[in-house]
């Protein structure tokens, strides 16, 4: 007796019927095209089909994320919501449960050096109850050790899987190790993105991708959840040094050659002024050299990756302009060399004089 399926048996085609799913009184049921909706009606379906050996059920479940990238200023003034309400719409709601806030941060151990006490000034003023996890957030360390030492943690605090998400406060590497560990916990904890270096400002806080490295392999493990929000704070950038803020410009220039000449234009004439004042406009004016060269440059640079991520958040077309480079890049980069190459210049080298200096 032959137990080979025929490929073609099981599609959703014209000889498939399909099922609307539709909530009533608390319980989905499937009902026909023909039925009319009396209840909550799904954006899933089911299509059904018989085979040689039975019936075949084909499920169509889209899924949506939505998530928030909030540019921001005195992100950790006490006064300021946004870092514990503004992944939420309706902040008033949440502030008027009367519930003890609970907040779970993991953050880079330097980060933690410089930021550290404003933080936990920051969440005492606000009588947040806290956990604060500083760890060596490294290429080097980016591991699934990590993100097990963070669901250990996690566990031991204790936190509402859907109230209550995760900060994570550093590079692209943080950020990407948190975010493999939250939507590792109880299949999915959401998680906030506070980037403190301009790479991660302009990319890593951005998308949807999160991972560590594995068998000597660059982000071998890792998956496709983004965070609840994403708040951007440029003030960070003031204590980066020099070569990070490099770094983050040589990932601006690679999208500006690719698509957008204005961003092009921008670097090369106020790339130095940038590189040299590290995107910082506050106490200046707004005739400063670099102010309006700051704030454009930063928002073309997201609104462009955004452009490109969002119709593909899942990476299904593997034709990708923002992986421009990443053919040899993340070789470079788990190479051991004398000094380090970071991810923004491996893929474009810094071709100007000023920006990779």
């Amino acid at each position: 007796m032959s137990h080979v399926t025929d490929c073609n048996d099981c599609d959703h085609s014209d000889k498939s019927k399909e099922f609307k799913l539709v909530q009533i009184n608390g319980t989905w049921t499937r009902q026909g095209e023909d039925c009319g909706d009396s209840g909550r009606l799904s954006s899933a379906r089911i299509f059904e089909s018989s085979t040689a050996n039975g019936l075949c059920w084909t499920v169509v479940s889209p899924i949506v994320f939505t998530y928030k990238i909030v540019q921001c200023e005195n992100l950790l003034d006490p006064t300021n919501d946004t870092l514990l309400f503004g992944h939420v719409d309706n902040c008033k709601e949440l502030k008027g449960h009367g519930k003890t806030i609970k907040r779970f941060i993991v953050i880079d151990e330097t980060v933690h050096e410089v930021y550290g006490d404003k933080i936990t000034a920051y969440l005492k003023a606000r009588n947040v109850t806290y956990k604060m996890l500083p760890l060596p957030t490294t290429e080097e360390n980016k591991s699934m050790q990590l993100v097990m030492k963070i669901l250990e943690e996690v566990h031991k605090f204790g936190i509402d899987r859907r109230s209550e998400p995760i900060l994570a406060i550093g590079g692209g590497v943080c950020l990407d190790i948190v975010g493999l560990a939250a939507s590792l916990y109880r299949r999915r904890t959401p998680y906030i993105r506070v980037p403190t270096t301009l790479l991660a400002y302009i990319d890593a806080s951005v998308g949807a991708k999160n991972g560590v490295n594995f068998a000597n392999c660059k982000n071998k493990l890792g998956g496709y959840i983004p965070p609840a929000a994403a708040f951007l704070d440029r003030s960070f950038l003031a204590t980066v040094p020099r070569r990070h803020i490099s770094n983050g410009l040589a990932e601006m220039l690679k999208m500006a050659l690719m698509k957008h000449r204005g961003l092009f234009e921008i670097l090369e004439t106020k790339g130095p002024d940038l590189l040299e004042s590290k995107f910082q406009t506050q106490g200046e004016t707004e005739t400063a050299n670099w102010a309006q060269a700051a704030s454009e440059s930063t928002r073309i640079a997201i609104e462009t990756m955004l452009e490109e991520l969002a119709p593909n958040l899942w990476e299904d077309d593997l034709d990708r302009l923002v992986d421009f480079g990443h053919l040899i890049s993340p070789e470079l980069e788990m190479v051991k060399f004398d000094y380090s190459i970071h991810f923004g210049h491996s893929p474009t080298c810094s071709p100007f004089k000023g920006l990779g200096s």
